[in-house]
């Protein structure tokens, strides 16, 4: 049973980290793409990025607790099943 909390804390965390890389360079490439669009609107045009640290932070803190939420009660739903049995049987 140890075993299979851990494949699914594993799982939560690759599937986190794939997800914050992604979500980050789509993000600055977003920005990158609306400020060389917007630029003739802006008087002057911006030098570099205004990156709202505060709130990445917030949102970053957000996914890790809900990946721990998610693993947490898929490692209390687990322990309830007979899977050692299950197992045995198949």
């Amino acid at each position: 049973m140890r075993d299979i909390v851990a494949f699914v804390r594993t799982e939560a965390l690759a599937v986190l980290g794939g997800a914050v890389i992604l979500a980050a360079g789509l993000g600055w490439l977003m920005a990158e793409m609306l400020v060389a669009m917007l630029q003739h609107v802006f008087d002057p045009p911006p030098d570099s990025l205004a990156v709202p640290w505060g709130f990445i932070a917030l949102l970053g803190a957000g996914a890790v607790a809900g990946a721990v939420l998610a693993s947490l009660f898929a490692a209390i739903s687990l322990r309830r099943l007979p899977l050692g049995q299950t197992l045995r049987e198949e």
